[in-house]
Parts: C-alpha cells; sequence; structure tokens
C-alpha cells in the first residue's frame, strides 16, 4: 500500500504581493485533477465576503469561516472528513491558544496537503507570531513581493496609512487599500520608541 506525502506550503509577504491569489491558483490545480479541498478563513475577516476568500485583485474561491481561538480545531476537524488538501488564508490571525500549528504539522503528517498564506510582518515591521511559526514547520515557501507605493521598488513591508501618515494603532485593524500600503525597507517608516529611564 503506498502512503500519501504530506506537506505543508506557506505562502508569504506583505499585503499587496499577491498571496492570496496564489493560494487559489495551487488549490485551483489540485480541483482541475479531481480532488476536493476545503478554504478556510479567520472569521475576523469579512473585507470582501462571508464565505469566500477574496484577493484584493478580485479573484476569488469558496472558504468556510473558522474560529481563530480554542474552539478552531474541533470546528476545522468537523468540515475535512475526506478532504486532504487544505488550504488556510491569513494564517497570522489565528491565536496561539488555537494551536493551529501544531494541528497543521498534524495534518502534514497524516499524509495531507496544507497551503498557508500568512502576512510576513505587521504595520510595526515585526513577524506575526503565528507566521513564524507555521514558517518554522513548512515544507516549502513562496516568499513574495509587493511594489513599493512610494517607489516602485520591491516591497517586503506593510505600511499602516491613516490621514495620509504613517499610523501605529492597535495590532490587528482589517482593512485594505486606503489603509494600508506597500512598502520597501527605504520608504517603510518605523515606530518611534520612547524609552523612559
Amino acid at each position: 500500500m503506498e502512503r500519501k506525502v504530506g506537506k505543508i506550503v506557506t505562502i508569504t509577504g506583505p499585503m499587496f504581493s499577491g498571496k492570496t491569489s496564489r493560494l487559489i491558483e495551487l488549490l485551483e490545480r489540485h480541483m482541475r485533477a479531481g480532488r476536493d479541498i476545503a478554504l478556510f478563513k479567520p472569521n475576523i475577516d469579512s473585507r470582501y465576503s462571508d464565505n469566500e476568500v477574496t484577493s484584493h485583485k478580485g479573484i476569488k474561491m469558496n472558504a468556510i469561516k473558522s474560529p481563530i481561538g480554542k474552539d478552531s480545531i474541533k470546528f476545522i476537524k468537523s468540515r475535512i472528513n475526506g478532504i486532504n488538501i487544505i488550504g488556510f488564508d491569513e494564517i497570522q490571525f489565528w491565536k496561539e491558544s488555537s494551536h493551529i500549528d501544531d494541528f497543521i504539522d498534524d495534518l502534514a503528517f497524516s499524509g495531507n496537503i496544507v497551503y498557508c498564506s500568512a502576512l510576513n510582518r505587521d504595520h510595526f515591521g515585526k513577524p506575526f507570531l503565528m507566521t513564524k511559526k507555521i514558517m518554522s514547520i513548512s515544507d516549502e515557501i513562496y516568499s513574495l513581493t509587493a511594489v513599493c507605493s512610494k517607489c516602485g521598488e520591491d516591497a517586503t513591508f506593510t505600511q499602516r496609512i491613516k490621514n495620509g501618515k504613517p499610523d501605529f494603532g492597535n495590532l490587528i485593524e482589517i482593512g485594505g487599500k486606503g489603509l494600508y500600503e506597500p512598502r520597501c525597507r527605504n520608504c517603510y517608516v518605523k515606530p518611534t520608541r520612547i524609552i523612559h529611564l
């Protein structure tokens, strides 16, 4: 009996780098081959649709809105029975308490193929914890760049913008164009840190 070989593929980069488009493209290949897939999105992201993952370019695929905390694994397990191609959009939003990284690792060791799209950094320029965890267990990583909104160079940062200026507020604020811009390292404005002695 032939054993199925599982793997974890992560697509990462800043906003507007085409992560969701690549995720959809990879999942569509399996669908064309006649395989069933399941795609999950975090329940805090309803920018374009509640039951679809939608790229900033308007490319869409049906998706299941998932809890992102402790109850997420039970929820996901109940929806993937018999499916061994599983996708996660915006994996960085799953909470550490969900243990989604351990679950994804177990899925791959059980012969499933798991695709994850993840923002590389938050708007403070720091890596998302869940993105780091997922990347560390990945078999393949696509690291994408966007086009810097200021100079046109390759962008690896995401800048939050409010009233035309860089803004550093709550870590999570769901949005798209108008709230976030891709920036290269030279054009990205780092937050200033005040150290009290």
